[in-house]
């Protein structure tokens, strides 16, 4: 069996077995998610579907793997933001020592492994651009940036496992065809099947009948590993794809954040506190069910990812593939100014199809 066939098996079984172990000490450690007015669901929930994920991942990984390369310091800080985030579940910390934890992580992971961001690729088409001593900090603002990102993606169930096994079987691909980047490939496998256990219990299926919530442990784990992953990625003189690549992976909740911050900036609002404006807040308030919004939001996170890795594959000029996700960011903002606009024609234009439909 192969190194991602095996570290990709273990991290399911373990992190199968953690879901079944943790849901009953979930009231125990209060890591349970009580419905307030911006949640949408009902009852209590525990908050352990990240905790398996994570431990999952470590468990395979003591088992099979080494702690060369930076590893050891990755799942280092790994169990710090995974610790800092179920503490946030069990106690609902202030945004502010959240985001001053998660500086310190990211500080510890870059300075303490040496791996950081070296080059953001040629994209103006001007020359590749050298990070050079800024690559650290630009390493640990994107570590802050993916843990967030994740966390506000994470609003109706099965979105955060989607979006993030949308990212993770990008990269999953991209390290299987790339020589030199089997520990990255692991990783990446690893994480993808530890997350599936999860994502059967958050929607509900079979054998689970009971709903298990990711929790901000999970959120936090996610947006570092990918951080992890995209920095391992092109990093050294043979890298694996280019930095603009890593965009395309992570397009939707890299945009909803980047979004919705700035509206609250323009609102004069505290950019850390948490609404109800997200891209599947808009969703179900336009009539769409969870589970709709939810298959509309995957496929287009799919089918960013999909024209990222064809843009890698082909080789397409890094300014082009720039240029073209800046202006789908425009496009994005520019379609949420008339959103309403937009949500009553498309339920409007599915209402006539459909009795079309009917009538045939």
């Amino acid at each position: 069996m192969s190194t991602i066939g095996l570290i990709g098996g273990l991290s399911g079984i373990i992190a199968f077995a953690a879901l079944v172990v943790l849901r009953p000490l979930a009231v125990r450690m209060n890591l349970m998610d009580r419905p307030v007015q911006r949640k949408l669901h009902k009852g209590v929930v525990p908050l352990t579907g990240g905790l398996s994920v994570f431990l999952g991942l470590l468990g395979a990984w003591l088992i099979t793997m080494p702690f060369a390369a930076g590893y050891g310091m990755f799942l280092l800080t790994s169990v710090l933001l995974v610790a800092l985030g179920a503490l946030d579940d069990a106690r609902n910390l202030s945004p502010q020592l959240r985001l001053w934890v998660q500086v310190v992580v990211g500080a510890l992971l870059v300075y303490g492994s040496g791996v950081y961001l070296t080059t953001l690729g040629d994209l103006f088409g001007l020359g590749e651009i050298r990070l050079g001593w800024v690559g650290p900090l630009v390493t640990i603002a994107a570590v802050v940036g993916a843990t967030n990102a994740f966390n506000m993606i994470d609003g109706i169930d099965g979105l955060i496992g989607t979006l993030s096994l949308v990212a993770l079987v990008g990269l999953l691909l991209i390290f299987s065809v790339q020589p030199g980047f089997p520990a990255e490939g692991a990783l990446a496998a690893g994480i993808a099947m530890a997350l599936l256990p999860y994502l059967m219990a958050n929607l509900k299926m079979k054998p689970f009948r009971r709903r298990i919530f990711m929790g901000d442990a999970g959120a936090m784990f996610i947006g570092i590993a990918v951080v992890w992953l995209f920095t391992k990625g092109t990093y050294g003189a043979e890298p694996a794809f280019r930095p603009v690549t890593a965009l395309w992976l992570v397009a939707v909740p890299l945009m909803d954040m980047v979004a919705i911050m700035i509206r609250r900036v323009r609102r004069g609002q505290n950019v850390m506190v948490a609404d109800r404006e997200h891209l599947h807040h808009i969703f179900l308030r336009a009539g769409f069910s969870d589970r709709q919004a939810l298959w509309l939001i995957t496929t287009l996170a799919v089918a960013m990812a999909a024209f990222g890795l064809v843009g890698e594959l082909f080789s397409v000029p890094q300014w082009l593939m720039f240029t073209l996700f800046l202006a789908l960011f425009g496009g994005y903002l520019f379609v949420l100014a008339r959103i309403w606009r937009v949500l009553v024609w498309v339920r409007q234009t599915l209402s006539l199809e459909d009795k079309a439909t009917r009538k045939l």
